[in-house]
Parts: structure tokens; C-alpha cells; sequence
């Protein structure tokens, strides 16, 4: 089976909604946290979202593998390397901020297609807005389309990110990125919701420096490429790729592509 957006979208969106409506009630003090392999944290909201999904995907699209972070935990997680068509689910990308009651946690929803994400759906559970997208259907915000910001030299760099950690490392790699650079703004958020402010033209540019997981960034990614948008691996400065076999991600630069084509991480 091949997804098709146009005709399909409106169901994943549905089945969002319907994932956020079993982790919202875990969104309150005293949740039960324990740790994973990696050291990440995880609820029961996680694993609840996540079956929520997993059932409603093989519902929805039987024959398309699927790959999601906590079956991916478990060793679970499908042989992709030969699949020229798959889902990257994150069913609660944000822990640590839902853990802090922060809003700032989503749902991630992305299909691979030929190694380039196709589809992708963001949800934020606490707040009610979805972002979605794809090839042959654009990209929304609530029904309303959406787009990069214009780089204006004056204005400078609106950036995004997460809180700056003391890494003595990272903090010079990161300063070297941006040399001769002028930053007007930067503002930290958590989760995907990175990603999509940059789809939605809140900032320019959200470089990170800590890894990531292809879930993680799937879903984002199809609406950044709708949008004008890309997501580049830092050390090669080529388009972050799919299908790598432990699914992990380096460092990442995310911008505007007229950004991107400024900088060229």
C-alpha cells in the first residue's frame, strides 16, 4: 500500500487526537517516571500513546512497517533497510517537559518514502493545535497554510532552541556556527514544537548539537520540506537521511533554505 496524503490525512489526525486523549490524563504531578537504556525518561503515557498508534497505523495502513521509539527500545522495531515506505512514530516527544508540566510535548506521526519524509503530523496534546503536511496536500497549522520567514540582514537570526547546557564543547562549536552571525532573539522551547516554529515562520534557524533519534524528527521534517525548510546533518552538510540502522541522529542545523544556503552547515 502507498499512503496518499490527500485522501489519508484527516485519519492520522484523527488518531493524534485520539492519542492525546490517553496521555492527557497522566499530565499531572507525581507522574510515574522510570528510566530507559539511554537514560531518557519515560511514562505510562508514553507506552499508552504508543499502542494507541501502533493499532490505529495497522488499522489505517496494514501492510507499512512500523517503527516507534519504545518498540524500538524493547529491540521490537522492524527491518526497515529494505522498506521504500514506512512510519517513524514518537508517541510523546517531550517527556521531560510533560514530566515538568510544561506544554511543550508532542506527538510525531512521520512516513519515510525513498528515504525522504513524505507525511508528517506534530499534535500538541496540551494545547490542541496540530501541524500537518505532505507532498501533493502543503502544510497547515489548524487548516491555515503556512510558511518559513524571509531572512532580512537587518532583523538577523530569530532562533529557537532548547536551554543552552555549560558544554564547554558544544558551546564552541556553536559559536563557530554562527560567527559573524547576528542572533536578534532566541527562544527556548521543547520537543518538536522546535521544529514547527520554524515551518510556521516563528524563527529562522534551530541548530542542536545533541543527538536525536529519526523519530524524533520524521514527522517535523515533511512539513519543513512543505514549508521551505530543511533539516542538514551538521558534519556532512547534506540533508539529514532515514533508515540509518541504529536510527540515531548527530548534530542537526534546521532552517529556512534560504538560511541554510547562508550558513551552509
Amino acid at each position: 500500500m502507498t499512503f496518499n496524503p490527500e485522501r489519508y490525512f484527516q485519519d492520522i489526525i484523527a488518531l493524534a487526537k485520539q492519542a492525546s486523549e490517553v496521555i492527557m490524563p497522566h499530565f499531572h504531578e507525581g507522574v510515574e517516571v522510570r528510566e530507559k537504556t539511554d537514560r531518557s525518561p519515560v511514562t505510562l503515557a508514553d507506552q499508552a500513546s504508543e499502542d494507541l498508534i501502533l493499532t490505529g497505523l495497522a488499522r489505517l495502513t496494514p501492510d507499512i512497517p512500523i517503527v516507534a521509539e519504545e518498540l524500538a527500545e524493547d529491540g521490537l522495531a522492524p527491518d526497515v533497510s529494505g522498506a521504500d515506505e514506512y512510519w517513524l512514530i514518537d508517541p510523546l516527544d517531550g517527556t521531560k517537559e510533560f514530566i515538568k508540566g510544561s506544554k511543550d510535548f508532542t506527538i510525531n506521526i512521520g512516513l519515510i518514502r525513498g528515504g525522504v519524509p513524505v507525511f508528517g503530523c506534530v499534535y500538541l496534546p496540551a494545547i490542541g493545535d496540530v501541524y500537518y503536511g505532505g507532498e501533493g496536500l502543503g502544510v497547515f497549522r489548524n487548516d491555515v497554510a503556512i510558511r518559513t520567514r524571509p531572512y532580512d540582514a537587518q532583523e538577523g537570526l530569530v532562533m529557537v532552541g532548547k536551554e543552552l547546557h555549560p558544554d564547554k564543547h558544544k558551546d564552541a562549536i556553536r559559536k563557530q556556527f554562527l560567527k559573524n552571525q547576528t542572533v536578534s532573539s532566541y527562544t527556548t522551547r521543547g520537543s518538536s514544537l522546535k521544529f514547527c516554529l520554524i515551518a510556521d515562520g516563528t524563527a529562522h534557524l534551530y541548530p542542536r548539537f545533541v543527538a536525536t533519534y529519526e523519530w524524533d524528527t520524521a514527522a517535523a521534517h515533511a512539513l519543513l520540506l512543505q514549508a521551505g525548510g530543511d533539516i542538514v546533518d551538521f558534519d556532512t552538510g547534506t540533508r539529514l537521511s532515514y533508515g540509518k540502522h541504529n536510527f540515531l541522529n548527530g548534530h542537526l542545523v534546521t532552517g529556512t533554505n534560504e538560511v541554510l544556503k547562508i550558513l551552509k552547515p
